[in-house]
């Protein structure tokens, strides 16, 4: 079975420079760290390929 990826970007925080395929185009993508603490990349656009930008950090929550 043949799953669709898109080529998405990341700028700034602990991905930048990297490009994955992604099988989802969230708003909102959140990178756990190590620490405890979550990193947020908000998307910057509607087309190929998909640019997120790092835009702060969350303390992971725990209830989830």
């Amino acid at each position: 079975m043949f799953e669709e990826t898109f080529p998405t970007e990341f700028i700034g925080g602990s991905k930048d420079g990297a490009t994955v395929n992604a099988k989802s185009v969230p708003d909102f993508f959140e990178i756990p760290l190590s620490s405890g603490i979550t990193e947020i990349y908000e998307r910057q656009n509607t087309n190929l390929p998909f640019i997120y930008i790092q835009v702060g950090y969350t303390e992971r929550e725990t209830w989830r």
